[in-house]
């Protein structure tokens, strides 16, 4: 990072130009065949220039690129690991979202520096923010990164998995707002129904898009419809995030049909799922389920326990849940 004297220190946290073209040379060879690859780009430059603007590039630590960066990021894009590294944190049905709030807005202000808050990788950074921000109740900050989310896509060819990920957050803060959403997930099945993506993330956008309808079939009161709903989802275990939705999703349709001891069984199993996959926050909403089956007392400490792990993530949203059921629990008791 630069110094109070606007000097780059060499000290730059996080992925920087010079990460970028390390990564590049080992791929390639040698910083001339790098500069030979972005002479298509440069009609008119020759490689011992394009080698010294690139050296120079080197330099800048998480600065911004310039015209140098620019071309770099078009012809090369981020190494796909580090790619890899920002999806994860901009995915909402990975672990990422389950760590403690504060860390999450750590790490992606550390990767929202140049050259990845510059490259095409962004979309993944505005997505995790989103996700954060709704985490934090800050609708509006949310809204704000989902509409950067949805230009850093405009134009791209392909990213499918992306598009499915924006298409849902969508949804869901249009949900918050207290919009319709039915038209918009009609629109996410058609995305995700001709998208390219592999059986656990094709399993996980699923079970996300039955979620959300099942929601708001149950805010309708038509229980037995959103039970269906998760009735169609496999009962194979292609990853602990979609078992979990799943199961929890029968925990409450057996809840309301009066199967209680099923809804338990199912409530203990979607907790299992969460443990397995390290996804924490699940486990605290799957606590809220098995509460709420077992009702006062038995419930408290389960409710208790939630609580607990809502507080240590410092999660304003799942604090929130954990009040709400509280409070009606006392209300009914």
């Amino acid at each position: 990072m630069a110094d109070e004297g606007g000097q780059d220190s060499g000290q730059a946290a996080g992925f920087t130009w010079g990460d970028l073209l390390a990564a590049l040379i080992e791929q390639h060879g040698t910083l001339a065949a790098v500069a030979w690859k972005l002479i298509e780009q440069a009609p008119g430059d020759d490689v011992a220039s394009i080698e010294r603007a690139l050296r120079r590039l080197r330099q800048r630590g998480q600065q911004g690129g310039g015209i140098w960066g620019q071309r770099l990021l078009r012809v090369f894009g981020v190494p796909a690991s580090v790619e890899s590294r920002v999806r994860w944190m901009g995915l909402y049905h990975s672990p990422f979202g389950d760590l403690p709030l504060p860390l999450c807005v750590d790490q992606l202000r550390l990767w929202d520096r140049p050259p990845v808050s510059t490259s095409r990788a962004r979309v993944w950074l505005h997505l995790g923010h989103a996700s954060c921000a709704l985490r934090a109740r800050a609708l509006d900050d949310a809204s704000a990164q989902l509409v950067k989310a949805a230009a850093a896509l405009a134009g791209l060819a392909g990213h499918d998995d992306a598009r499915v990920e924006l298409a849902l957050v969508q949804a869901y803060a249009a949900s918050q707002r207290g919009e319709p959403v039915l038209a918009a997930l009609d629109a996410v099945e058609a995305t995700l129904a001709a998208a390219a993506l592999g059986p656990a993330d094709a399993a996980c956008f699923r079970a996300r898009v039955v979620d959300q309808r099942a929601y708001q079939l149950n805010r309708a009161g038509d229980h037995a419809a959103a039970l269906a709903l998760f009735e169609s989802l496999p009962a194979s275990d292609v990853h602990p995030f979609a078992s979990y939705r799943r199961d929890a999703g029968l925990a409450f349709g057996c809840l309301r049909a009066g199967r209680s001891d099923e809804a338990l069984r199912l409530a203990l199993r979607a907790c299992e799922h969460a443990g397995d996959g390290g996804y924490t926050r699940l486990r605290a909403m799957g606590l809220l389920l098995v509460a709420r089956i077992q009702g006062q007392p038995e419930g408290d400490r389960a409710r208790a326990r939630a609580h607990a792990i809502a507080r240590r993530l410092d999660d304003h949203e799942l604090l929130a849940r954990v009040e709400r059921q509280a409070r009606r629990s006392s209300e009914r008791g």
